[in-house]
């Protein structure tokens, strides 16, 4: 039905401290103007999923006998409709809110129920806004980088940087990390690996300057050095006794990976790979804070993120290239 006819003839009754009978949430106006100008921007704009109602018995509903019905309302306005799910969809399309001419229609899908009884309406409430799940993040990642809906090239980098080092042959995180809910033995998040991956790529970050192939060939070679560096811990897969593997663990180490490159280009001439990566890891290899990644070394470290960020400036700090005097 189109929206703005559609409008007129709705209301909602807003649970509140001084309403207590209504089971819509308050309209919140800064929801409005934004679908509003979202419908108005976005070419071909969707508002797909139905706006819920419960006709009062004020309308009639005469059966056609063909698998149709006519619904008939009192008035052009009034109200004539409760609003079970979709108010901010719905009212974004009233005088205050509106961005589209006044020529211009938009359909909004309905599903109405009849004069249903208040229990029945707060079931269905109830069932769309608290037993649905929402989406894993995780997979919506995965849908926007496949439909093209990442928000910048910088994401879509990102996210085409963890996806080649999870499938490389070469990389010790193949089939690693978790890109779809339920997947199993995975170590890290795609969304866990995002922002620190997205730090090296952003301007002014060690990989930004570097093609799609450089990217992925300095960080499956970082990774491998880390893999030697710390033997024992890599091989815990578990996380039994380590934390390296650990989320925290895995972002720490790639966050350093600024830090290691600046030691190669003092100490090996500008040369990424394995070895050099390897080589300029070593103050972390004998260093007492880190304890080769023992969680009895480290977890008071990584628990929270003001100590967190504190342990990190730590090991940069050991990694600090020190000119001779």
């Amino acid at each position: 039905m189109d929206a703005r006819a559609l409008e007129r003839l709705c209301f909602v009754e807003a649970a509140t401290r001084d309403e207590q009978k209504g089971i819509q949430r308050v309209t919140e106006e800064s929801r409005l103007r934004e679908i509003g100008e979202f419908v108005k921007s976005v070419e071909s704009s969707l508002l797909p999923n139905n706006i819920i109602l419960n006709l009062t018995s004020a309308v009639q509903i005469k059966d056609k006998k063909d698998g149709s019905a006519t619904i008939t309302f009192p008035k052009e306005q009034g109200d004539y409709a409760f609003v079970v799910d979709g108010q901010h969809r719905l009212f974004s399309f009233r005088d205050d809110f509106r961005k589209l001419s006044d020529g211009e229609t938009f359909d909004l899908p309905v599903v109405a129920l009849y004069d249903a009884p208040q229990d029945l309406v707060g079931a269905t409430f109830v069932s769309i806004n608290v037993n649905q799940k929402p989406v894993n993040r995780d997979l919506l990642t995965q849908m926007k980088a496949i439909l093209g809906l990442l928000d910048t090239d910088i994401d879509k980098a990102t996210v085409d940087l963890i996806h080649a080092i999870d499938g490389d042959p070469n990389s010790p995180v193949r089939d690693k990390i978790l890109r779809y809910p339920k997947e199993k033995n995975k170590w890290i998040k795609t969304n866990q690996l995002l922002p620190v991956i997205k730090g090296l790529l952003m301007p002014g970050g060690v990989l930004h300057e570097k093609n799609p192939a450089e990217r992925k060939r300095i960080l499956i070679d970082y990774l491998i050095a880390i893999s030697k560096t710390f033997p024992d811990a890599w091989a815990d897969d578990k996380r039994t006794n380590y934390a390296l593997l650990l989320p925290t663990g895995l972002q720490i180490m790639i966050s350093l990976l600024s830090d290691v490159m600046a030691r190669c280009d003092f100490y090996e001439s500008f040369t990424y790979n394995e070895e050099t990566f390897k080589r300029q890891l070593e103050p972390l290899a004998s260093l007492a804070l880190l304890g080769d990644w023992s969680k009895v070394t480290v977890e008071g470290s990584i628990a929270v993120n003001a100590r967190r960020q504190m342990f990190l400036g730590q090991l940069k700090e050991a990694l600090k290239v020190k000119p001779p005097a």
